[in-house]
């Protein structure tokens, strides 16, 4: 009845979840290596400040999230002709390069060529759209390339698009299997990232430029001023123009005879008190004075730049000053446009940087001198809206959701008063509803120490939000299916253990003091026992492997002896259906091995069982011979034969899965819950072996499986049963705290020859009153108890008597009681049904 039980707990649409989780997960993973790559773009860019080994990683995150084998990322150009072409900024494998080059002993225009891509790439660069090709054709170009080229398999190719115009693409090649179209959606933060990085950078290409071409302005004016100045004066030190030469009148505030003979503030208006202090400057330091300014006339938009200073070798009486006075408009402006796409590409630096980091949709800025808010189109496309769009503060506002709105204005109230910044994941509803998931983020930008703006972006998240929250609906699904189940076969293993303790303790009582005609009833009266204290063990055991809470242990097995022994307690069981049971061992083998003897005796226990109980007639043999040793490492192979009924072919694989026996009509026969051959495999493979069987119908079967072992450098000396003389516990007062008074009479009857002097409790809390009463060297005690049970009771107990020792009796031996018997501090445990013998061992070492 408890094996047709099972299967309930597993319902087939939990495959379905664990599919949909799998899946879940892989795009999380995808979406976690999406944001790393745009912060190691990031980082990299801001540490190394090269664009090449930037986009060099760029493009190896981009080949690890698809999974391809190769691939580029170039940026779009034009040829001598003005035809489109690629310059390849990245490249994979790097090492074609070379080869190419070394070939053709050409430059390959900075990348590298693959067998269709060129075709495959021309085909993205004239549709201006994503291509998937999983099955190109040979490339007509093919027969010029060299042998070692890469034939592709299949192909993704992705246009780089800004404000509507194609600044490079991207190509990846040779994924397993193909690209899916779904891939291109997943890409795009990256790609929109790449973007804004093409963007940024031609932004600064354009700016030297533009800085080249200002210097290059400056270096010929100095040369021109160094032949004549647009405008020379000169005065004499009472600060009255003498001579003025000049290559065009145009330039001057008024004509030449209206100026010479004039003092400073007669000739040049309101720009005289400027004229006057420099003069006046140069007069008593002697220092070359120098000045810029505008023109005075509003209707010319002029600038000119002065240079004043004292005539050398001037012999004459008084001093002679030399004014030089030139035409700057051209670069100031330049520098006025200098400092303008400066201010632009810092703007789109820092959105960009903002951008990699956060995985950005679009960004947005504020300017605290002009109260004018600024988006990027991406912004206009998330909020449905067109993009002459009036932006105001409040209308940034109106797009959250209602029950959200109030939290994201107190940010940005907090932003722009405190200079607090902000990252909030928010509701978000466009102009159209379109209701969606975005991560908000806000910052202050400071200028010289003063803030000049605020700046932010916002992330379309909707996709990963979706995905957490069915992936915590999912996981808290599974938590509690995998409670559910571990609370009932906690239930299940006290309600059948508790029984089982009160059966076996009695016959081990009976079989001390039983009349030699009752020794036949009393031994199947255990064998039964055992039998069904083994169903439940197959049970709770395959929970305890399916829960990952198996522990091997690593000690010394003397390996003939445990064979041996293993091979006696089935003797009987093997002479009782009259077949014969040999062991056949290897005399190569080590004596001794450090291995795990409960784990590995479970599995030969399961196979001998197995072999015995479907064996009529002939033998069953238990083999073990040595593989191979090197050093102290030994792999050995464990055989166990039987003359039985044999697999069908078709079933010898199904054998080792859950549930599964050869044919309905076998459980009905031998009984068992069909759970042993698949705890036993998975015991062998938690231990790095492996199992298969052998068999044919009629003609039996033979079941090998391979493990390894270390060899101990010392041996430790064979030591003898411990013994436990009548009286060996004298005058030892135990409390024993147990509800089932079966048990209790049997752990009295157990103790009974042992001197100790026993008081019973009931439950928790009147073991609190006997520990009131008297003291106790130790407290034998149950879990599960009315009232108070034991993990309630051992706090209590460590309070009123610390000194007594603990020993818990359970028949629950879920994982997760020594857990929580560790919080406690409690460490000895008997788990239901245990032997007399292990109950004196737990005793003994507490007597003084």
């Amino acid at each position: 009845m408890l094996a047709s039980t099972l299967p309930v707990l597993l319902p087939e649409a939990a495959v379905e979840d664990i599919t949909e989780i799998s899946a879940l997960k892989n795009k999380l993973q995808q979406l976690s290596g999406i944001l790393d790559s745009l912060s190691e773009m990031h980082q990299t860019l801001a540490l190394h400040k090269n664009l090449s080994l930037t986009l060099e990683h760029f493009l190896q995150n981009l080949l690890a999230i698809t999974g391809s084998a190769t691939g580029y990322v170039g940026e779009m150009t034009m040829s001598y002709q003005h035809i489109p072409k690629l310059i390849l900024h990245a490249a994979a494998p790097a090492g074609y390069l070379q080869e190419m080059k070394r070939r053709y002993f050409k430059d390959q225009e900075h990348g590298l060529e693959f067998l269709n891509m060129d075709t495959l790439t021309k085909q993205v660069i004239r549709q201006a759209a994503p291509l998937i090709n999983n099955a190109p054709g040979p490339d007509e170009s093919a027969a010029a390339y060299p042998d070692q080229c890469l034939a592709l398999t299949s192909f993704l190719g992705i246009p780089v698009i800004y404000n509507n115009k194609i600044l490079g693409v991207i190509g990846l090649g040779n994924r397993p299997g193909g690209y899916a179209p779904a891939i291109i959606d997943t890409l795009q933060p990256l790609i929109q990232s790449y973007a804004l990085l093409l963007f940024a950078h031609n932004e600064e290409k354009e700016r030297n430029r533009a800085e080249k071409a200002n210097q290059q302005t400056r270096a010929d004016l100095d040369a021109l001023i160094g032949t004549l100045d647009d405008i020379v004066m000169e005065m004499n030190d009472q600060k009255v123009f003498t001579k003025v030469w000049c290559s065009n009148d145009c330039l001057l505030f008024h004509p030449k005879d209206q100026i010479i003979g004039r003092s400073i503030s007669e000739a040049l208006g309101s720009m005289a008190p400027v004229f006057d202090n420099l003069a006046d400057t140069l007069l008593r330091t002697g220092e070359t004075q120098e000045y810029e300014y505008r023109d005075i006339r509003e209707e010319i938009n002029n600038w000119y730049g002065l240079k004043m200073s004292l005539l050398k070798n001037h012999h004459g009486p008084g001093k002679r000053i030399l004014i030089m006075i030139k035409n700057i408009t051209a670069r100031m402006q330049d520098e006025i446009a200098l400092r303008q796409t400066k201010a632009e590409l810092e703007r789109n630096l820092h959105l960009l940087n903002i951008s990699q980091q956060m995985g950005a949709i679009g960004g947005w800025e504020f300017n605290t001198a002009t109260s004018e808010l600024f988006w990027t189109k991406q912004i206009f496309e998330l909020r449905e809206v067109p993009h002459d769009y009036p932006i105001t503060l409040e209308s940034s506002a109106s797009f959250y959701h209602p029950e959200d709105r109030p939290i994201f204005e107190e940010a940005r109230r907090n932003l722009f008063q405190h200079h607090k910044p902000y990252c909030l994941e928010l509701r978000h509803i466009s102009s159209k509803g379109t209701p969606t998931w975005v991560k908000t983020v806000g910052v202050p930008v400071y200028t010289n120490g003063i803030i000049t703006h605020f700046r932010g972006i916002i992330m379309d998240i909707t996709n990963q939000k979706l995905t957490e929250m069915e992936l915590v609906k999912a996981k808290e699904s599974a938590e509690k299916a995998a409670q559910a189940r571990s609370e009932f076969l906690s239930v299940m293993s006290h309600e059948i253990r508790t029984p089982l303790n009160a059966i076996i303790g009695i016959a081990g009582i009976l079989e001390d003091n039983h009349l030699p005609e009752n020794a036949e009833v009393i031994q199947s009266l255990q064998f039964s026992a055992k039998h069904l204290l083994g169903l439940i063990n197959d049970i709770l055991d395959f929970n305890k492997i399916e829960a990952g809470k198996i522990e091997l242990e690593h000690i010394p097995i003397h390996l003939p002896e445990f064979i041996n022994g293993i091979a006696s307690n089935y003797q009987p069981l093997a002479k009782a259906k009259g077949i014969k049971l040999y062991t056949a061992v290897d005399h190569d083998l080590p004596q001794n091995i450090l291995g795990d003897p409960v784990r590995l005796g479970q599995i030969l226990n399961n196979l001998i069982n197995n072999a015995i109980k479907f064996t009529q007639k002939g033998s069953v043999s238990i083999e073990v011979h040595q593989q191979e040793c090197h050093g102290n490492r030994t792999h050995i192979q464990f055989t166990v034969r039987d003359t039985g009924i044999g697999i069908p072919p078709e079933m010898q694989d199904k054998v080792f899965e859950t549930f599964v026996q050869a044919e309905a009509a076998t459980t009905r026969r031998h009984g068992g819950t069909g759970l042993g051959l698949a705890i036993t495999k998975k015991l062998v493979e938690i231990q790095r072996g492996h199992i298969h069987v052998e068999s044919a119908p009629g003609k039996g079967s033979a079941f090998h499986f391979t493990l390894g072992f270390d060899i101990p450098v010392l041996h430790k000396k064979q030591q003898t049963p411990q013994q436990f003389p009548p009286g060996f516990l004298e005058n030892m007062k135990l409390l024993v705290v147990e509800d089932n008074v079966i048990n209790v009479r049997i752990i009295e009857m157990q103790l009974k020859k042992s001197g100790a002097r026993i008081t019973t409790a009931t439950n928790g809390k009147q073991a609190l009153e006997r520990l009131k009463e008297q003291p106790f060297d130790g407290i034998i005690l149950d879990l599960h108890m009315p009232e108070m049970n034991g993990y309630e009771a051992i706090p209590h107990i460590k309070m009123i008597q610390p000194d007594a020792f603990i020993i818990v009796l359970t028949a629950d031996i879920m994982p997760d009681v020594m857990e929580k018997l560790a919080i406690l501090h409690v460490t000895d445990l008997l788990p239901k049904p245990y032997a007399a013998v292990d109950l004196y061992k737990a005793l003994a070492k507490y007597y003084e």
